[in-house]
């Protein structure tokens, strides 16, 4: 590694940037390399270290670099690790959340898809409605590490029952006729506010396409 600066170096310096000189050109003035000489090191990292610091991420896709760093004791620095892990293929993104279905309910979406699977009369009068919280920030997000070329798999997807982030609630139906009311939530969706939209958003609204009857299906996780 270079020495320090003397105090005649440092105001030479000082002085040459003050007339517009570049970092690279001062360093050649003061016969002074720009940073530290690579070649010829090797990897700081034995084949070994590398495959222990594989089998921790591959057995712990969601903790970090430094976790992972400090787990195996790997030698190298965090960016070090990082870089190891990107040359051993995984891509360190967003982790996806999701309410995995038991079986139980596979076979009762299942059962239901079967017997209303013929004809599509019935569905002409389904009314569908559900929730959705639309986020601006993007703070808090849980990353993995995953392989490259791999899909979501559930190895790699934290089971969570909610974002834990939110910024705009709203509620919303939609029919065979096309999209029918979005309305903005105010708080919590509590029984007693979920009742109230039901009865005097839902009803009065789904009644203007379907005056006589119709089948009201709340999508259910």
């Amino acid at each position: 590694m270079p020495g320090h600066l003397s105090e005649a170096q440092k105001a030479r310096t000082i002085a040459k940037l003050e007339e517009n000189w570049s970092l690279s050109e001062v360093a050649a003035e003061l016969n002074r390399l720009q940073g530290p000489i690579r070649q010829g090191i090797g990897k700081v990292s034995t084949e070994n270290e590398d495959n222990v610091l594989v089998e921790f991420i591959n057995h712990n896709p969601f903790e970090t670099a430094v976790k992972a760093r400090e787990g195996t004791l790997f030698p190298g620095s965090l960016r070090t690790t990082q870089r190891r892990l990107k040359q051993c293929g995984f891509k360190n993104c967003v982790a996806a959340h999701k309410v995995f279905l038991t079986e139980e309910h596979k076979q009762r979406r299942v059962q239901f898809a079967n017997e209303f699977l013929q004809g599509n009369e019935f569905w002409n009068n389904v009314v569908f409605s559900d929730e959705k919280t639309f986020q601006s920030s993007k703070n808090g997000r849980l990353r993995v590490y995953r392989p490259r070329n791999t899909r979501f798999e559930e190895n790699y997807t934290l089971r969570t029952t909610n974002s834990g982030r939110f910024s705009v609630n709203v509620w919303a139906w939609i029919s065979v006729h096309g999209p029918g009311v979005c309305w903005q939530i105010d708080g919590r969706l509590t029984s007693a506010h979920y009742t109230n939209i039901l009865e005097n958003v839902m009803l009065p609204s789904v009644s203007q396409v379907f005056p006589e009857n119709f089948v009201f299906q709340h999508i259910m996780c």
